[in-house]
């Protein structure tokens, strides 16, 4: 079974090494993290290299090896040696920025077919916020606007995630407006800033801060860290 580990914020901060090193636990590998900044490069080499330096640094404090790949354009996924990097680590980690951007680059590349082989041997796919975001179901095939995210790569193909979700409740309408753009049979998982859920793709747990809302079928779900939730296929 694949392992995700999906973040609502907070890459890289000191909260979230307990729930990595969980997740890593018998992971399949050569032990180390590659960390993809991907999403952020639209903002300029200094924003990627500050994620980078980030991961770099948090990585070293928790005593784990780490190598940041210098995925910043579509071009870049399609290099053979990127890809074979991404394949031999125990963690890929993708952190945020935006999700449009990190979907352009990876669709349909040799990088995303080596993070599935991964996946498939038993590595584990980390995302924070757009890297979170990405892991949704893929669009309707037949295309309708309005009804998915454009960004989902379908890597958990019957669930869309949001982030920053306690921090959407503020603005009136906002949490409303994202999960209506979703088709009535997705699962959908709104995570918290500072909290994570780390499972296979149907059955989870919770840690961090705060804690996670569900909705399927109409019906919405609290979940608090700590606790589990499972969300079935469609």
């Amino acid at each position: 079974m694949p392992t995700f580990l999906l973040l609502g914020s907070g890459e890289f901060e000191p909260w979230s090494t307990e729930v990595e090193r969980l997740a890593m636990t018998g992971a399949a590998g050569d032990g180390s993290v590659v960390i993809l900044p991907t999403a952020s490069a639209s903002e300029g080499d200094h924003v990627f290299e500050r994620w980078g330096r980030m991961g770099l640094d948090h990585y070293a404090d928790a005593g784990v090896p780490a190598e940041v790949l210098p995925v910043k354009v579509r071009e870049d996924a399609f290099r053979e040696d990127l890809a074979a990097r991404a394949e031999a680590a125990s963690m890929i980690y993708f952190s945020g920025g935006k999700p449009s951007k990190l979907a352009d680059v990876l669709r349909d590349s040799p990088l995303l077919a080596a993070v599935r082989r991964a996946m498939d041997r038993g590595a584990v796919y980390a995302g924070c916020s757009a890297g979170a975001m990405v892991a949704s179901r893929e669009r309707n095939a037949e295309g309708r606007g309005g009804t998915s995210w454009l960004f989902g790569l379908g890597l958990v193909p019957h669930t869309s995630f949001g982030v920053h979700w306690d921090r959407a409740a503020r603005i009136p309408g906002v949490q409303w407006w994202l999960t209506s753009r979703l088709p009535d049979d997705t699962w959908f998982v709104g995570i918290d800033e500072r909290t994570a859920i780390l499972g296979d793709g149907e059955h989870w747990t919770v840690h961090g801060a705060r804690g996670v809302t569900i909705r399927h079928d109409g019906a919405l779900t609290r979940v608090e860290t700590r606790a589990s939730f499972a969300t079935g296929r469609a």
